[in-house]
């Protein structure tokens, strides 16, 4: 009998260089004998950003640019649509998705800032990044997406499928598509999020969480928060303690070994 090929399924570690005890939990989760993490999400422009930088050059791992138009501040000067009065990124709601803030951006302010975060990665990681990424997929609104339609075309990188409240945008991905961009098809959020509309508690839900995926074309992203928790965390970040969770989650066997058994675990570089 024919085996049926396994679906591919990408697994990001969200929020790579977010703070130092994040990038450590990374790295730990990584020597783990139950990681699944196949591709990591590097923000260019947080406290704990030079330091993951300096540990991606020496892993072997796929990492991507996680490009952040909302939080912190841009690494390009004399970009005001971009920023508020104390200079730092104007601030969306996800937890109601108000993303109403990117209605004011210009696209050469865009063009200049997404420019610039890849010029960090490229210095400081040492090579190109595997994808373009999004903190909040804030290119998934149209204003962002040509220009960053443009870069991975450029570039010659895949990009995360533009979804809308992480739920699938067929126009956008088809924009994605038409233009020649590598991209995904889905994207999994493995976190009840603060308010609990998004996402998938990966200790109570995993076998959804398997059968949904396995429902979706194509490849897939499974996004998953992890890291060590300490008091910068809980200062910066909503999401604090629920990415202790993952380190649970690598003990519960059942979950790993059915995840590895019908998915082919693949990075953004394997597309």
């Amino acid at each position: 009998m024919k085996k049926t090929k396994k679906k591919s399924l990408i697994v990001t570690a969200h929020d790579f260089g977010l703070c130092h005890s994040v990038n450590q939990g990374i790295v730990w989760i990584l020597k783990h004998p139950s990681n699944i993490i196949t591709e990591l999400s590097l923000l260019p422009n947080a406290p704990g950003s030079q330091e993951a930088a300096e540990i991606a050059k020496r892993l072997k791992i796929s990492v991507s640019l996680n490009t952040n138009f909302t939080t912190f501040t841009p690494l390009s000067s004399n970009v005001p649509s971009l920023v508020d009065k104390n200079g730092e990124f104007k601030k969306v709601d996800v937890s109601k998705w108000n993303f109403s803030a990117i209605e004011t951006f210009r696209e050469e302010d865009i063009v200049k800032e997404l420019d610039a975060q890849w010029e960090w990665f490229v210095k400081n990681v040492g090579r190109k990044p595997s994808a373009i990424l999004s903190r909040k997929n804030e290119f998934s609104d149209p204003k962002m997406l040509i220009p960053f339609v443009e870069k991975a075309k450029k570039e010659g990188v895949p990009l995360r499928t533009p979804v809308w409240m992480w739920k699938r945008n067929y126009a956008a991905q088809s924009f994605v598509r038409q233009e020649g961009v590598k991209t995904t098809t889905n994207v999994f959020i493995g976190i009840k999020d603060w308010k609990g509309r998004f996402g998938y508690d990966m200790e109570e839900e995993g076998d959804k969480l398997v059968k949904d995926i396995l429902k979706s074309e194509e490849v897939s992203e499974l996004i998953v928060f992890a890291g060590f928790v300490d008091e910068e965390l809980f200062k910066i970040s909503k999401v604090n303690w629920q990415r202790g969770q993952f380190f649970r989650v690598l003990q519960n066997k059942e979950f790993i070994t059915s995840l590895k058994q019908h998915f082919q675990l693949i990075s953004y570089q394997d597309l």
